[in-house]
């Protein structure tokens, strides 16, 4: 079973990724801080990330950083954010994430782009 971290702070867009991603037969594991992503991410790692830019304290752009920065493996990650500004999707190049999604999310173009970035 496909093992996929969400990192996301609002608990309504949580539940949406969550029960799509459950649904789908994947393993949805919840973290709603980059902090708390971070320490995960140095334990265990998943097939696929969701990860919110606008994130309280540390922005996911900024945990990103700091996964390159210690040589932590990053996974395959989708950026999902509230609003498709240029500049962050220049930023998420960067660190080679080239699927950048915008919420609210359209379900059936979510599935697809889980599927691809997991080659099922």
């Amino acid at each position: 079973m496909k093992k996929i971290l969400i990192v996301e702070d609002n608990e309504l867009n949580m539940k949406l990724f969550f029960d799509i991603l459950q649904f789908q037969k994947y393993e949805p594991i919840k973290t709603y801080s980059a902090e708390e992503a971070y320490e995960l991410l140095k334990k265990e790692s998943f097939d696929l990330m969701i990860l919110d830019v606008k994130l309280p304290k540390m922005s996911g752009f900024d945990l990103l950083e700091k996964l390159q920065n210690e040589k932590i493996s990053i996974p395959q990650t989708i950026i999902a954010s509230a609003c498709a500004m240029d500049e962050d999707k220049k930023k998420a190049l960067e660190y080679n994430i080239d699927t950048y999604i915008t919420k609210p999310i359209d379900i059936n173009g979510f599935v697809k782009i889980v599927k691809e970035k997991l080659n099922v």
